[in-house]
């Protein structure tokens, strides 16, 4: 019997079961994550087809021999974030048009304009990482890691947001992030805001310790020229060479997720309530509330990130 072609590029997926993209993809993984989106009455196939498939540039993994699963759940993680996201975007847009309760007109635009960008980035950096091409989707990462910062002081503080919402040029732009997002001040915001609700992320903890180091190296991507720039080849029954962007910014889609949950508790139920006051919002609307209980639920699924000690950063 003649084998079917490769995925990746010449075979068709219109209308192809989901893990047909993720050969390798580990069944527990699968069967849970359906399980979550049926119980939740939700049709993961469909869903999945409008907000992966239609990607741009959407690529199914490679199919190859490995011994583990992990790079293929990763990937299955990322593009259930990559859904997550999509559907806040639509959410937050038909808040945006309508003018809905639970968040304030600036806010409304903020989260918008952040989410869709986001959204651009995501893609980008999933492109990237399955053609390991590691260091542009290093830069990404760091650009999507203050991008997810500037989401949760947007919800946080709704005076920046309206600060935000009035920039006109790229000039005001520019200058409202340096002034209130480079540098770490995004984080410390969030992270005061995080302390008054029990989690402790100040400056001398791991998980403190941890992001600055990750983001210190995503930050030497900026200026490769004092790096090696030569890619290793791929070895047999790898499926990423270049992960660890991949995974990081699946840990911050997370963290958006959560935190944001936590900063703003109606953030749920209001998204909810937007998706249905536009009639004419993107099908993926009505996802934004009940798939933020999923994203959580899934957190569990992805292994906790090393710091350079060897220990184990906190995930909370």
């Amino acid at each position: 019997m003649s084998q079917p072609p490769e995925i990746g590029g010449l075979l068709s997926l219109d209308g192809a079961a989901p893990e047909l993209s993720y050969p390798g993809l580990s069944p527990q993984l699968l069967a849970r994550v359906k399980q979550l989106w049926s119980a939740a009455g939700l049709d993961f196939d469909a869903h999945w087809r409008q907000a992966i498939r239609g990607l741009q540039g959407f690529r199914a993994l490679p199919r190859v021999e490995a011994q583990v699963s992990t790079d293929v759940d990763l990937v299955f993680l990322f593009d259930q974030c990559v859904i997550w996201l999509r559907a806040v975007h639509a959410a937050a847009s038909a808040g945006r048009l309508a003018e809905a309760e639970g968040l304030s007109p600036a806010q409304w635009h903020g989260l918008a304009a952040i989410t869709a960008r986001l959204t651009e980035q995501l893609a980008a950096l999933r492109l990237l990482a399955l053609t390991d091409l590691p260091m542009p989707a290093m830069q990404i990462a760091r650009s999507l890691s203050e991008d997810v910062d500037m989401a949760l002081v947007i919800l946080i503080r709704p005076r920046l947001a309206t600060r935000f919402a009035e920039c006109r040029s790229a000039e005001e732009a520019g200058d409202f992030w340096r002034r209130h997002i480079a540098g770490g001040r995004a984080f410390r915001a969030i992270s005061e805001k995080l302390y008054s609700v029990g989690i402790d992320h100040s400056a001398d903890t791991d998980y403190a310790k941890w992001r600055k180091s990750v983001l210190t190296t995503l930050g030497a991507a900026v200026h490769s020229n004092a790096l090696s720039t030569r890619v290793p080849a791929r070895r047999p029954g790898e499926v990423l060479l270049n992960g660890d962007s991949l995974h990081f910014a699946t840990f911050r889609m997370h963290e958006l997720c959560a935190f944001a949950q936590l900063v703003e508790p109606g953030l749920t139920a209001a998204l909810g309530a937007a998706a249905a006051l536009d009639r004419a919002a993107s099908p993926l609307a009505p996802l934004a509330a009940p798939l933020s209980d999923i994203v959580v639920n899934q957190i569990q699924s992805l292994p906790s990130p090393s710091v350079h000690s060897g220990q184990k950063a906190r995930r909370h």
